[in-house]
């Protein structure tokens, strides 16, 4: 099965989604998956697990030089796998089961809720409990209330590149399934055949847009669908981030840990950042990046700008492209030296999982802009 040509292939079709969504992702992003790499891949099948806490998601992430040289080299001096090689390798298989996925519960988070909490009581000192304005941390599966926020827009953007992908994989692709569900499906178990403790897949492979918040249940059904042999694509970062919970009867989302805080249904205190960061790096293969540092692009043919990154985590991965990023930290004091050039890497990467695999794109390609984004505010105020 030819991953990598329908990977080619979604990448080809969100060309024009640019246009229609005024987010224009160039074509040049095309050449630079398939154009000039390095010739070899150095394989090192260690990990590069440590026990470093991910500071929360506005603070530079953990600098690969807080790591011992061994890892350090593991990641640092990867060289990027040639795609032409790989696309002539390979014989592509018709008749493959494509789902994409829609992120309903990261939408309901942004929809007038969770990010006017979050801008409130950013200044709460760690220990301290938040017992008023919690319905903020709760929100419905409906119609946006306040359509016009920058950070909605993005996530519709999202949500319509899953339907963009439906209608044009199917004219590209006649004789192979594209299906396109929800996050709630993944969190019933829909991806899996009935009656079999979820051993097999109902797809070949899986595609996400932004799934920043999703439930526990949607994490691990993720995680099995990859472990069973399955293929789950990452158009976008800060993928996993927060853990929500979902009521099916009240078609609601609550937060329960990530992106800062937890919240046990009475009171909310600040917690950790992202939610599974750990368990992430392993099987999927990379961590959500620094969103409020400023971040450059040394290899860069597309003119992307910074937007919601993923950083490579572990030394396993595969890398097909680097971008070279350099970040400086909005904090110089977080870090002795603010800048620090290509110390995380950003890239473009398969990882292989048990019986399936993950392919990461690194960057927001479903919502990514081709200028820089003007700076806004978020959310409103209580």
């Amino acid at each position: 099965m030819n991953v990598v040509f329908v990977l080619l292939l979604i990448t080809i079709v969100l060309l024009p989604l640019g246009s229609f969504l005024s987010f224009n992702i160039s074509t040049q992003y095309v050449h630079s998956i398939i154009s000039v790499y390095a010739q070899n891949y150095t394989s090192d099948k260690s990990n590069i697990m440590t026990d470093i806490n991910t500071p929360e998601k506005g603070s530079p992430p953990v600098s690969l030089h807080a790591l011992p040289k061994s890892q350090q080299s593991q990641i640092l001096h990867k060289k990027s796998v040639p795609l032409l090689s790989v696309l002539h390798s390979q014989t592509y298989k018709k008749g493959l089961r494509i789902v994409l996925i829609v992120p309903v519960f990261t939408g309901a988070a942004y929809n007038h809720a969770f990010y006017i909490f979050y801008k409130h009581y950013a200044k709460v000192r760690a220990g301290e409990n938040v017992t008023d304005h919690l319905f903020l941390l709760s929100s419905l599966l409906t119609k946006p209330k306040l359509p016009k926020i920058p950070n909605y827009a993005a996530i519709s953007a999202s949500a319509h590149a899953m339907r963009y992908l439906d209608r044009h994989l199917s004219l590209l692709m006649p004789k192979n399934s594209v299906s396109v569900l929800t996050d709630i499906d993944i969190d019933r178990g829909s991806i899996f055949m009935n009656n079999n403790n979820n051993n097999t897949n109902r797809y070949d492979i899986l595609i996400l847009g932004h799934q920043e918040y999703v439930t526990q249940q949607e994490y691990s059904n993720l995680k099995k669908f990859v472990a069973n042999g399955g293929t789950m694509i990452l158009l976008d970062g800060n993928v996993f981030y927060a853990q929500v919970g979902y009521d099916k009867n009240t078609q609601t989302i609550t937060l329960i840990k990530g992106h800062g805080w937890a919240f046990n249904g009475k009171s909310a205190w600040k917690s950790v950042g992202e939610r599974w960061r750990n368990e992430t790096s392993q099987w999927v293969g990379s961590n959500s990046f620094c969103t409020r540092c400023e971040i450059t692009f040394a290899n860069n043919p597309f003119n992307y700008y910074h937007r919601e990154e993923q950083y490579i985590t572990n030394a396993n991965d595969t890398i097909f492209l680097n971008y070279n990023a350099s970040v400086l930290s909005p904090n110089p004091k977080i870090m002795k030296n603010a800048t620090s050039a290509h110390a995380n890497m950003i890239a473009t990467y398969e990882l292989s999982y048990k019986k399936g695999k993950v392919i990461g794109l690194g960057i927001c390609l479903s919502i990514s802009p081709l200028k820089e984004p003007k700076s806004y505010t978020e959310v409103t105020t209580l």
